[in-house]
């Protein structure tokens, strides 16, 4: 009667540790879920962050590019931008050109001779306002929303030297809440103003 006992207390203690198991085995497989969905999660963030950075380094690449493009125009015609004759000041928005001497927003539609390619059919003004023109539209069509500001230092008997200042908007993946401002931190796109400045001695 005792190990009849004894025998069916070994059978319920079996069966008590197989459910309790049991149970231990489904909640690590829950834990197991979880961890995954979260290292998935981060995954894709550090995706979405480097996706952003790589936009965003092309751009800034882009960019100086461009000015560096706009400094070799600029120290090719000496005739108009060494001379000490261009405006102090002008800017670009857009394909739009600025400028208060009317020199550079002057309309110019090409400078190439159809006969004579190279032969010059554009007086040094008329090829700053077509080289300066033809940028504008270049960097509108890659960055809409960027401005230029330029400013040239005339002074007699002292080498002239110009700045080229780009200015543009940009997104980018914030990578927390800490680094998030604005929308931002509430899921939206993040955007800064960013700002490129380059030096020309023409």
């Amino acid at each position: 009667m005792l190990s009849q006992e004894l025998h069916m207390h070994h059978r319920y203690l079996a069966r008590s540790r197989a459910r309790s198991l049991s149970g231990f085995t489904l909640l690590e497989v829950l834990v197991a879920i979880l961890v995954v969905s979260l290292g998935l999660l981060g995954l894709a963030k550090m995706e979405a962050l480097a996706i952003s950075n790589t936009q965003v380094s092309s751009s800034r690449s882009l960019i100086a590019l461009q000015a560096s493009s706009l400094g070799a125009a600029m120290q090719g015609n000496k005739g108009y931008w060494a001379a000490g004759v261009a405006p102090g000041a002008f800017s670009t928005a857009g394909a739009v050109v600025t400028d208060g001497t009317g020199v550079l927003s002057q309309t110019v539609t090409t400078c190439v001779s159809t006969t004579t390619p190279t032969a010059p059919v554009c007086t040094p003004a008329q090829l700053a306002a077509y080289d300066l023109q033809s940028w504008a539209t270049r960097m509108a069509a890659q960055f809409p929303s960027y401005t230029a500001n330029f400013t040239c230092n005339n002074v007699a008997g002292a080498p002239v030297s110009c700045t080229i200042n780009i200015s543009w908007s940009e997104k980018y993946v914030a990578l927390n809440r800490t680094t998030a401002t604005g929308s931002a931190a509430s899921g939206g796109a993040q955007t800064a103003t960013q700002s490129y400045s380059l030096y020309v001695n023409p």
